[in-house]
């Protein structure tokens, strides 16, 4: 059942009870007296409606909005699983909240085992000052370039250029995406 209709069809139940009650008053009070009293009613029942009305517009654009994010969040998610090179996310204390499966297959890890953890744990230690640098600058919200080198779950070292951005949330800097290439492709697999 579609949101909102099971409530939709109770409002309307209801309606159909309080439109029974103003003929049964109408039926059973003197004529002069009825219509004082069933013309409040039938004010509460044409603004029950309109309300009601207004309610299945608000479900319904709700849902339509829902089933539009969802397509949009699948579209993003299609697109960056679809590069040959790692793309990756990190919340705003550095660490990562995705990676997709080209950077996974880099280090050789399943995406699981990555997420949660930081840039650090993959790059190799003496190329940290280097990765320290790089989250400097984007702190300040500018983007850059830089090479380094990651330690693969086999402990090759694959050479890499990493390009970060700061990822912005109304006007706020909430972390940073990074596209992570490899100089050398051939030595990867």
């Amino acid at each position: 059942m579609k949101p909102g209709l099971f409530e939709l069809r109770g409002a309307y139940a209801l309606f159909m009870l309080l439109a029974l009650d103003s003929f049964l008053v109408v039926l059973l009070v003197p004529r002069p007296t009825a219509y004082w009293v069933l013309l409040p009613l039938l004010l509460v029942q044409v603004g029950a409606a309109w309300l009601a009305l207004r309610v299945v517009n608000v479900v319904r654009d709700h849902r339509l909005l829902k089933e539009s994010y969802g397509q949009e969040l699948d579209f993003a998610r299609q697109v960056m699983e679809s590069v040959d090179h790692g793309l990756t996310v990190l919340d705003s204390s550095g660490h990562f909240v995705y990676v997709n499966s080209a950077y996974a297959d880099m280090l050789g890890l399943p995406v699981s085992d990555i997420v949660g953890r930081t840039p650090f744990d993959f790059t190799v230690h003496d190329d940290h000052i280097h990765l320290t640098r790089a989250q400097g600058v984007r702190r300040q919200g500018q983007s850059n370039t830089y090479r380094t080198r990651l330690r693969n779950v086999d402990g090759r070292e694959i050479e890499v250029q990493i390009t970060g951005t700061p990822r912005l949330h109304q006007g706020r800097m909430v972390g940073n995406f990074a596209t992570v290439v490899p100089v050398r492709p051939d030595l990867i697999n």
